[in-house]
């Protein structure tokens, strides 16, 4: 079984097997009975592509609907990127990718931004295709008594709330208040049983603070049914918060015992890519969209041949620098910090350009 097969089994026992992130939540069981099922026939289907068509389909789809943000926190990596707020796809081009990618077998959408509930028209996606897992990285400060209302009708979206940890790491970077604010957020969805779950950037400062056991209680507690725990990585020049090779091998660790004790579904990322034979970067595991519809390897490589403006999802899957990218993954293993292709950005910038 190659690295691109693994990966794929990995998501769907994670999900399929680990049920316990539904405890609590009966009211998405129907739904996520019927995105189990998806994720099996989008297996296949992305192998039947694979296979007859030569095109590789990644699992995960991430796409980034904006630029835009009610915040400005500190160590931003979209921020650092500077793209062009005029130049954002429209909610009807992306509802028109998410289309095309599911019909050829995405079966898992990350919506991230900026901030992206300053998109209007968005929950319609989930809304659209219900047999599709979406995920939504939210700082949860837009979400108020209209939008937990509008929440209610949709089953197949987690919101992936975007904390540091607790609140004087959150605070600090993110500014005063928004942890209690992002807190009662939560407290209101548990109350109405809505499916969500917390996003942390893994530094080396907040590793042991987050791994604390009070800390996941904590998280689990307040109904936090996922737990994604990034790497940092470190887009202005700042190598010293990544986590340690000490803390890199920990986390793993720390992976299954928080699937075994909380009913909280971990997922680290990038994880334990050497598992996969290397990067699962563009189209192994998962794909880029920029907010102005180019298609890039990852989110920390904002390189592209092609754009989804000019050609459908399909099409854009055979491009040269992707392709280029996949035949390397075996190089492309561990990073100092969370991304191995931005530690190897000249190396992609030099793939773009020829």
């Amino acid at each position: 079984m190659d690295g691109i097969q693994i990966f794929n089994r990995v998501i769907n026992n994670n999900l399929i097997k680990n049920g316990k992130f539904l405890t609590g939540r009966t009211n998405y069981i129907s739904a996520y009975t019927r995105i189990f099922r998806s994720l099996n026939s989008k297996e296949k289907l992305r192998a039947e592509i694979l296979r007859d068509e030569d095109l590789t389909v990644p699992p995960i789809l991430i796409i980034s609907v904006t630029n835009n943000c009610n915040l400005a926190c500190a160590g931003c990596y979209a921020s650092a990127q500077g793209r062009d707020l005029n130049d954002e796809m429209t909610a009807s081009e992306i509802d028109r990718i998410v289309g095309e990618a599911v019909e050829a077998g995405v079966g898992i959408v990350f919506i991230a931004g900026g901030e992206p509930l300053m998109k209007e028209g968005l929950l319609e996606l989930p809304r659209k295709y219900g047999d599709v897992l979406f995920v939504m990285f939210t700082n949860g400060l837009l979400i108020d008594e209209e939008k937990t209302s509008e929440l209610k009708s949709i089953r197949n979206l987690v919101l992936a709330f975007s904390l540091e940890g607790d609140s004087s790491a959150t605070d600090r970077r993110r500014g005063a208040g928004v942890y209690s604010a992002v807190k009662a957020v939560m407290e209101k969805l548990n109350e109405d049983k809505l499916m969500f779950g917390a996003s942390i950037t893994l530094t080396r400062e907040n590793y042991e603070s987050v791994m604390n056991p009070d800390y996941l209680q904590e998280l689990d507690d307040s109904g936090c049914r996922a737990l994604f725990l990034i790497e940092y990585v470190p887009c202005e020049g700042d190598p010293e918060l990544c986590i340690t090779e000490e803390q890199k091998t920990d986390l793993l660790v720390q992976i299954d015992l928080i699937r075994k004790k909380y009913s909280m579904l971990p997922i680290a990322l990038p994880g334990d890519e050497q598992k996969f034979g290397g990067c699962l970067a563009a189209g192994r595991g998962f794909l880029h969209i920029s907010s102005s519809g180019a298609v890039e390897a990852c989110p920390f490589a904002p390189f592209s041949d092609i754009n989804l403006r000019e050609v459908s999802f399909k099409e854009a899957l055979a491009s040269r620098l992707l392709g280029r990218i996949r035949e390397n993954h075996h190089l492309l293993k561990e990073a100092e910090g969370g991304c191995t292709l931005f530690e190897n950005m000249e190396w992609v910038k030099e793939l773009a350009a020829t």
